[in-house]
């Protein structure tokens, strides 16, 4: 071997192992690098909901938290004759929910607030067009009253005209109301729901 040649498998060995290394501290940085904000609003004190007594889609009674308990659940405040925000939401919470493979341990919840007109059948039939897995929510007036305020969630009006606050909130495991999205962060549940899936 010429010196010429050593010397030209000693550069390119050098060239090799600086590549390898750059390339190791790329992967390092990429892998440690600390996970991005999630989009929803947190709260500092997560508030624990519970005492909700509601009715679902098929007539049963149901505790809004404690009959979820173990699972991660989405709620949403609208109804059914909403011609906007509501479809266009629980459409976009279809697409999420579909595109996860349908979680198992994760439920999606439409609350109505126009009870009077949202019956169990008519509540049924409007979120199981958006998937056969959501869960429709209703009650009496008072109930309904109750569990938005539970939520921070404000509303008026009736027949086809209710005007609502349009967040959707998620419920850890534990009944606890954890987080909020509102309309510009609702995109986003699709890239955080993994990890709001891995909550305890």
């Amino acid at each position: 071997m010429t010196v010429l040649t050593a010397g030209l498998t000693r550069y390119l060995l050098i060239a090799a192992l600086l590549l390898l290394a750059g390339a190791g501290a790329y992967a390092l940085g990429f892998w440690l690098r600390p996970a991005p904000e999630l989009s929803g609003t947190a709260f500092d004190q997560p508030v624990l909901v519970s005492g909700l007594e509601l009715v679902d889609h098929s007539g049963a009674t149901v505790d809004l938290a404690g009959d979820f308990n173990g699972q991660l659940t989405l709620v949403f405040f609208g109804f059914t004759r909403c011609p906007d925000v509501c479809p266009f939401t629980m459409a976009r919470l279809g697409r999420i929910y579909q595109d996860l493979g349908a979680p198992a341990d994760l439920n999606v919840v439409m609350l109505t607030v126009d009870p009077e007109h949202d019956t169990p059948a008519v509540l049924g039939a409007y979120v199981k067009s958006f998937h056969p897995e959501f869960i429709g929510l209703t009650g009496t007036t008072s109930q309904v009253a109750t569990a938005a305020r539970a939520f921070f969630i404000g509303y008026a009006g009736s027949g086809g005209a209710v005007v609502h606050s349009d967040a959707v909130a998620v419920l850890d495991r534990q009944g606890r109301l954890r987080y909020v999205y509102g309309q510009d962060a609702v995109p986003n549940l699709a890239a955080d729901l993994p990890r709001l899936l891995r909550m305890p």
